[in-house]
């Protein structure tokens, strides 16, 4: 099978690890893969802006001039919130007759590229239509599955590690100095990944607040410092730990995080912790799989596909049941099933074979 695999291919981010991990597991399984897509973001950081719709929409256009689907059996797509991706299926309509199947992993339930970070109601149309009119859909949940309108074949498919086999462990200075400046038998809790507008880190401030034994929590990943990413201050926990409570510590590493450094924290972590909040394009995490993968317990709140996944689920809005949660860790962690669904060989399996049903 020859699939063309299209999403965004630049460093740092959510996606290009998984489409790396995806395009190296189908190649391993026999299928010719082509990869393809936007290398940055619709955003100008010097002007501390997203870039004006016209210029959105004409850089997709141009991106879909320079990929030719028509040669491949399958056109695997992926994008999320700000991805100008979302706009390639409507732009290959409008040049070719016809097209192979496209298959859309649901990376977001609404991005909010058009809605919010650049408004335009006509690109916002073209975006819902490519993705309305997909041939196929790999939903990461099933509560994707659920809140997504359409009468198109899908597959569940639970998203892999994206720390690759062979990985080694590294820990960069900063997360060392976070790591040593844990209590003497304080449990360890981390949470890997960029600050976002359904992570709701003030929840597990207050939860830590109220915890009775020595938790070390830890925030790993870029926009941590950034109040306005983050949602809240959380400057005073970089580089020296905040105490909170009792006998609690968070401490903030706002860093990317490759796979060695990923690595190295899921196996320093006694448990992962996702204090997330309802947020409409949130599908789910991709994160919680590095620590599932590796049968590191997980406590989240009730959110999206959280418990479809995690070893303990608390209301997103109880911070005394999440601070009881953390406290539980000390003497009755629990770990979690196998993770054979979380390993990227299985993953890329189920996807290809899925592929496979819309090409007979």
């Amino acid at each position: 099978m020859k699939i063309l695999l299209t999403g965004p291919d630049h460093p740092g981010g959510s996606i290009p690890p998984y489409l790396g991990i995806l395009t190296h597991q189908l190649r391993a399984l026999g299928a010719r893969v082509d990869r393809a897509g936007s290398t940055t973001l619709p955003y100008d950081p010097t002007a501390g802006a997203f870039w004006p719709p016209e210029r959105i929409a004409a850089t997709a256009d141009e991106l879909a001039a320079t990929i030719d689907p028509t040669g491949y059996d399958v056109v695997s797509l992926h994008y999320g919130n700000l991805e100008i991706e979302q706009l390639l299926p409507t732009a290959w309509r409008k040049r070719h007759t016809s097209l192979p199947p496209i298959v859309h992993h649901v990376h977001a339930l609404a991005p909010t590229l058009f809605t919010q970070h650049a408004p335009d109601p006509a690109l916002h149309t073209r975006a819902t239509t490519g993705m309305r009119t997909a041939d196929g859909h790999v939903f990461f949940g099933t509560y994707a599955q659920h809140r997504t309108a359409t009468t198109a074949p899908g597959r569940v498919i639970p998203l892999p590690t994206t720390i690759p086999p062979g990985t080694h462990p590294h820990l960069t200075e900063l997360l060392r100095q976070a790591l040593d400046a844990a209590r003497p038998g304080a449990v360890v809790v981390t949470l890997c990944g960029f600050a976002a507008p359904w992570k709701n880190p003030q929840l597990l401030i207050d939860a830590l607040e109220h915890t009775t034994t020595p938790i070390h929590a830890i925030l790993a990943g870029p926009l941590w410092d950034d109040p306005e990413q983050a949602g809240c201050d959380l400057r005073s926990a970089v580089g020296t730990p905040l105490r909170l409570g009792h006998a609690a510590q968070l401490a903030v590493v706002p860093h990317y995080c490759g796979p060695p450094e990923r690595l190295a924290l899921v196996r320093a972590s006694t448990a992962a912790v996702f204090p997330y909040r309802h947020q409409p394009t949130f599908q789910g995490s991709g994160a919680i799989a590095d620590y599932l993968a590796h049968r590191v317990p997980v406590i989240a709140t009730d959110i999206a596909n959280m418990r479809e996944l995690a070893t303990h689920i608390v209301p997103a809005d109880d911070p005394a049941e999440l601070a009881a949660a953390l406290d539980h860790l000390t003497d009755h962690t629990r770990h979690p099933p196998a993770p054979d669904k979380f390993i990227p060989h299985a993953h890329a399996s189920a996807c290809l074979d899925f592929y496979r049903t819309l090409t007979r």
